[in-house]
């Protein structure tokens, strides 16, 4: 059977998340801070409160934009942390740091109820296809049970190990997402100022091995210089701080990201924070 799922959180990402989740037949009740509208949760409930959501469903996906949101869903006035107890299960899906992770999954267990750290590889493309890599942090058994429902979202589950262990992989991706990225923009920005096209150098890494999905779908966006958000600059910012902290605390180098976080807070004076990441070309261009 299965189970009742919660869903707080309807953005770029969360509204296709749970979309995909309905169409696979589970049987969907979503919360947003702001109203759904209808087209955003079809076939869907509504939840008035978290605390509601919580209350009437087995499993709860949090996909918000960061720590204080998971607060302010779980703790707040009328949160989820009223509701909870043994048999809740709570897939945070948002992008946190390892430290908050830790915390929130200790304050979880004291409820009785289960913490599932999975955020997950991908932005809005894959989002709405169902290609996400989700990267699940908790008891084995819980993630093996739990698969199903992650498969209704991606296409593939790895069990990165406890919590905070999915966020830790996520941590690692989006740095070399980041890079990935500024490479691209540097690249592209360096040729044009030797004179080259950007539709020369787009076919030549697009058609040669440097070629990947992450360049394929930024495509369209460098070519028109229209960053329509898949994943907005702000949250990369955000998350390159939180790479940047864990990276202290474990005393371990990680020099790309004091240049690359410097990138994407330029990128955040100058107003692009609602602009897709790969924005940050226009940073380069800004500085020439």
């Amino acid at each position: 059977m299965k189970p009742r799922v919660g869903f707080a959180g309807l953005g770029i990402m969360g509204k296709l998340m749970a979309a995909n989740i309905a169409k696979a037949g589970y049987e969907v009740a979503v919360y947003n801070r702001t109203r759904p509208k209808p087209q955003d949760a079809p076939g869907m409930t509504v939840a008035e409160t978290p605390k509601q959501l919580a209350k009437d469903n087995d499993v709860l996906v949090i996909m918000v934009t960061g720590p204080q949101a998971v607060d302010d869903l779980v703790w707040g006035e009328n949160g989820m942390g009223g509701s909870l107890g043994p048999g809740k299960v709570i897939i945070n899906m948002s992008t946190v740091s390892p430290a908050y992770c830790a915390d929130l999954n200790k304050k979880i267990a004291a409820t009785g109820a289960t913490l599932v750290d999975a955020p997950v590889s991908g932005s809005k493309v894959p989002a709405q296809m169902g290609t996400l890599v989700i990267l699940a942090g908790g008891p084995k058994k819980t993630v093996d049970e739990l698969e199903p429902l992650f498969l209704t979202m991606g296409k593939q589950v790895v069990h990165c190990g406890q919590a905070p262990q999915g966020t830790m992989m996520k941590m690692a991706i989006n740095l070399l997402l980041a890079n990935f990225m500024c490479s691209l923009a540097e690249m592209i920005n360096f040729g044009q100022a030797g004179g080259l096209t950007m539709d020369a150098m787009l076919e030549v890494v697009l058609g040669g091995p440097m070629s990947c999905e992450l360049y394929k779908i930024k495509e369209p966006l460098m070519r028109k210089a229209e960053y329509t958000p898949q994943f907005p600059l702000k949250h990369m910012h955000k998350d390159l701080k939180f790479v940047l902290d864990t990276a202290v605390a474990l005393n371990c180098p990680a020099p790309s990201v004091f240049t690359n976080l410097q990138l994407f807070s330029q990128g955040m004076a100058k107003g692009l924070g609602e602009l897709d990441f790969a924005a940050v070309k226009q940073v380069l261009e800004s500085m020439a």
